[in-house]
């Protein structure tokens, strides 16, 4: 689909092969800011932290480890409790009564 030359795979693949460099499982943990740093300084690119934080995390699940769970900030908020615990009234059907 794509060519080898394509320039936004060949972003990519350069991307992931730094951010891979530094996320050593022995090693410190690496900050976006190293990667942005990296970036520049061998391929001459202009990445975000934004970006770099989503490469290195790409990196990290590339290498098996797990990402840190969200803060209960960042977290969706939880369903009202009046809303899930009684059913929905049927529409339009009768009650039937025994006599």
């Amino acid at each position: 689909m794509f060519g080898k030359r394509n320039p936004q795979r060949l972003r990519h693949q350069r991307l992931m092969s730094l951010a891979s460099i530094l996320t050593d499982p022995f090693g410190q943990t690496a900050a976006p800011v190293d990667l942005v740093a990296l970036a520049f300084g061998r391929h001459q690119m202009e990445v975000t932290e934004e970006e770099a934080a989503r490469y290195l995390d790409a990196a990290r699940v590339d290498r098996g480890e797990r990402l840190p769970v969200p803060t209960s900030a960042d977290k969706a908020p939880e369903p009202d409790a009046e809303e899930t615990a009684a059913p929905a009234p049927a529409v339009g059907v009768e009650a039937a009564t025994t006599s």
